[in-house]
């Protein structure tokens, strides 16, 4: 079975959900991120990152927009990036490159590394 690794950049984004289409906007001006269904948007928060409790608000998080949908194969070649990765386009991007997704899409953009994909 696939595994689906959702994007910011190159960060790969966890606790993954959807968020009202108005406080995206407002959040987020200007940036263009993938739809969860008519009404939300995707988000997601960095690994690692710890909740902090606010009094009077409750549990808060970094929250940064989904920009890239990569399915990963389960059993990947592994195989060394190459420009059908970097400039991979689509809805959802399929990955079995060593980059696990990181690169894939990411041939538009100014910087990436295929340094670490080795």
């Amino acid at each position: 079975m696939a595994k689906v690794k959702h994007f910011n950049g190159e960060i790969e984004l966890t606790h993954i959900h959807g968020m009202l289409k108005s406080e995206f906007a407002n959040a987020f001006p200007g940036v263009v991120g993938k739809r969860y269904d008519s009404f939300h948007m995707l988000v997601g928060s960095p690994p690692g990152e710890t909740p902090v409790f606010v009094q009077g608000v409750g549990w808060k998080r970094t929250i940064l927009p989904v920009e890239r949908i990569v399915t990963y194969k389960s059993n990947p070649s592994k195989h060394q990036c190459d420009a059908r990765c970097l400039h991979a386009k689509g809805r959802t991007m399929n990955c079995e490159c060593a980059c696990g997704g990181k690169n894939h899409g990411r041939g538009s953009l100014s910087s990436y590394d295929i340094g670490d994909a080795a």
